[in-house]
């Protein structure tokens, strides 16, 4: 009796052993999916692989999202022929830098996708993924829908305030308008609005750009002539206005900017357009002397088209073609006539060269004054002084060090008012060989202070 308990006993133990290493083969064995890509017209199919090796602690997340990547993969994107790239000369570039945001766009549309199997063994694991056609569809459909339907509302207010004048809205709508379907390009945005049939895309770029075309900046005066340094000058100002059929109207509550394109002087003045169209630019003061200079007033489209950046279409579109209002006011500024006094030390010694004080004349010269030999006839005295000191040596790499110190001060000559007081602080000169190398080399570090920061801030003050 007891040998027939072993026996059988023994029997069913290897039965067990038997299903088990069955089992245990059978998951071994990679499905036929992983082998032979399934194809089935009803669903878009994704398969993703990580290996357990290389990604031990998140193989689950990589595998998933190869998964995903693989399924949008299958679906297709075509740039529709009615979209706003193709409405430029230059569209190949624009096409080929969007044609990755629009399917990148295309991860909004696979919710619902669902896990058909999954299979794993020691080095890999592998996930398969579906989505129904069907639904994919309908769900692009939906947003898309949406984002068409918020677009046209913008658009129309923004149609709406063109036809009272009222440009700086318009274009703030049509901006909203545009990023409501940003990433949308490429697909069939059209609607029907009273006008007709448009594609939004198309419809607002250029809706914008007929807007920019009309709108003229124009200076009331063909010259200006003005006295530097002084805030009593007669105002220099531009009119913003919009051309149409009828007549050209005043244009209020536009951002101009003024600045000076073709001079070192980087001041920026960002104004807003009054009711009767008026915008002063009150920089103008601060070009340069001598010869006729040019003032740039240009519409400030940042504030409506944003920043530069690679997801920016919009204003891509426009950096492309230029379009940008703009309108010149021609400046002549009336010198100052000045007497300059200077005093220098070099290294202990009075230095008969003046080389600060030349650095500083020249520049003078150059954005403001006027200098006369004769004091009686001069309108500000300059006065200078500077000291050039050595510093230690550095017997190991024989540096020598030398530090600059200057002081600048502008006197009106008719009231001896000191209008300007400034002074420069320890600028360090190190060079080897020579205390008068390091020397010149302070006296050179001291030349763009003067340019970048003395200059400038003279500019500033009101004779």
């Amino acid at each position: 009796m007891i040998n027939k308990i072993k026996i059988l006993f023994t029997l069913i133990l290897t039965a067990i052993l038997i299903v088990g290493f069955a089992i245990d083969a059978q998951s071994k064995r990679k499905p036929k999916w992983i082998k032979d890509r399934p194809v089935n017209n009803d669903y878009y199919i994704g398969i993703g692989k990580s290996s357990k090796e290389k990604s031990s602690s998140d193989y689950l997340e990589i595998a998933k999202n190869r998964a995903l990547a693989d399924m949008i993969s299958e679906i297709s994107v075509n740039i529709s022929s009615n979209s706003v790239l193709y409405q430029i000369e230059d569209n190949k570039g624009l096409q080929e830098t969007y044609q990755a945001q629009i399917e990148l766009a295309t991860k909004n549309y696979i919710e619902g996708y669902e896990i058909v199997d999954s299979w794993e063994n020691k080095e890999e694991y592998w996930i398969y993924y579906r989505l129904s056609k069907v639904e994919y569809k309908k769900r692009k459909q939906e947003i898309l829908d949406r984002a068409i339907n918020l677009s046209k509302d913008f658009y129309e207010k923004a149609k709406e305030a063109e036809k009272e004048f009222d440009i700086n809205n318009a274009l703030i709508y049509y901006v909203k308008s545009f990023d409501a379907i940003k990433k949308h390009i490429g697909e069939d945005l059209s609607v029907f609005t009273l006008d007709g049939r448009i594609y939004l895309d198309n419809a607002i770029y250029q809706s914008i750009q007929d807007i920019f075309s009309r709108i003229k900046i124009v200076p009331e005066k063909d010259k200006y002539e003005l006295t530097a340094l002084t805030t009593e000058n007669e105002p220099v100002f531009v009119k913003v206005k919009l051309k149409t059929d009828l007549e050209t109207q005043n244009i209020s509550n536009l951002p101009i900017k003024f600045y000076f394109p073709d001079s070192e002087i980087k001041e920026i003045e960002n104004v807003i357009s009054l009711n009767n169209g008026k915008a002063e630019c009150s920089i103008a003061a601060m070009a340069p002397k001598g010869r006729t200079q040019i003032i740039k007033a240009e519409l400030n489209t940042d504030k409506y088209l944003g920043e530069d950046g690679p997801e920016n279409l919009l204003k891509k579109l426009f950096y492309e073609r230029g379009m940008k209002p703009y309108g010149h006011i021609n400046v002549e500024v009336k010198e100052i006539i000045a007497y300059l006094e200077s005093q220098e030390m070099f290294l202990g010694n009075y230095d008969f060269n003046h080389p600060v004080t030349r650095l500083l004349e020249q520049e003078l010269s150059k954005n403001f004054f006027s200098f006369t030999k004769n004091i009686e006839e001069t309108e500000v005295i300059v006065r200078i002084e500077s000291e050039v000191t050595a510093g230690e040596k550095l017997e190991k790499h024989n540096l020598h060090t030398a530090f600059l110190n200057c002081n600048i001060r502008i006197i009106k000559s008719d009231s001896e008012v000191e209008v300007y007081n400034e002074s420069i602080q320890d600028i360090k000169g190190m060079k080897s060989g020579s205390f008068e190398i390091a020397a010149k080399d302070a006296i050179k570090k001291a030349e763009l202070k003067i340019k970048n920061e003395i200059i400038p801030n003279i500019r500033k003050i009101n004779l």
